[in-house]
């Protein structure tokens, strides 16, 4: 579900924003869940742009893989 607003334009600069509308229990797959994800899009004076919805499949936290990084751990010390 993909809505345009208002129109951008070259050298517009825009942000996003999400939040988690919905969650339910994966039909097919117990370690997982699925997340109704709505994100608004803004320019740069505000004005929301674009919106839309969707729904992704999550692990849960218990049976999520552990992390894996193309680089080491230790970037923030």
């Amino acid at each position: 579900d993909l809505k345009h607003a208002k129109p951008t334009y070259h050298g517009d600069t825009i942000y996003a924003e999400s939040r988690v509308v919905d969650k339910v229990e994966s039909k097919s797959k117990q370690d997982r869940g699925v997340v109704t994800v709505e994100t608004k899009g803004f320019n740069q004076h505000g004005d929301e742009v674009c919106s839309y919805t969707r729904k992704v499949m999550v692990w849960k936290k218990e049976g999520a893989p552990p992390r894996r990084r193309p680089y080491g751990d230790d970037i923030w010390d």
